[in-house]
């Protein structure tokens, strides 16, 4: 129905609007504490980029039936699109504080995690496994630190982005 690249493609979208989202989100925090924590999240979402880019496309083979192809592409699409990280990364960057925008970033990572868990299905190598392991242990650090954030800005009141 689909392949690993068309999962691929979709991780690579992902990880760019993560890149945007946190660098546009670093500019909006007062704290720099929390600044130099959302900008290391950015960091890593660049390198998360960097290693989907260079995977493999593993076995995919032409399609017997590329009309089948599509639809699932379509299908894929649609659901991708009607999740926190959907395919545009607008709305995390239209969040009206940094109270909203890490709201929606902690919904963000948690389908993020859900979607790689899936694309872990497709991918044969050991070594590949390993690595999108590592990077689904960062994104479940992400929600650790979105959720302690969360928890801050409780706390003081929500006082903390400009």
């Amino acid at each position: 129905m689909f392949t690993l690249s068309d999962l691929r493609d979709i991780a690579i979208q992902i990880e760019r609007n993560g890149v945007e989202t946190y660098r546009s989100a670093c500019q909006r925090i007062v704290d720099p504490e929390m600044a130099a924590v959302v900008a290391s999240m950015a960091e890593e979402e660049l390198r998360h980029l960097k290693w989907f880019e260079q995977l493999s496309r593993g076995t995919d083979t032409p399609s017997e039936h590329p009309e089948i192809e599509a639809m699932g592409r379509s299908l894929l699409k649609e659901m991708m699109e009607s999740r926190t990280f959907s395919l545009g990364s607008e709305p995390l960057q239209r969040a009206a504080d940094v109270s909203a925008a890490l709201s929606q970033s902690l919904a963000f990572e948690e389908d993020t995690i859900l979607f790689y868990n899936t694309l872990g299905a497709f991918i044969e190598s050991p070594a590949e496994k390993n690595q999108l392991a590592a990077i689904i242990a960062e994104e479940r650090r992400h929600v650790q630190l979105i959720e302690r954030m969360m928890a801050a800005i409780q706390t003081n009141g929500g006082r903390v982005d400009a």
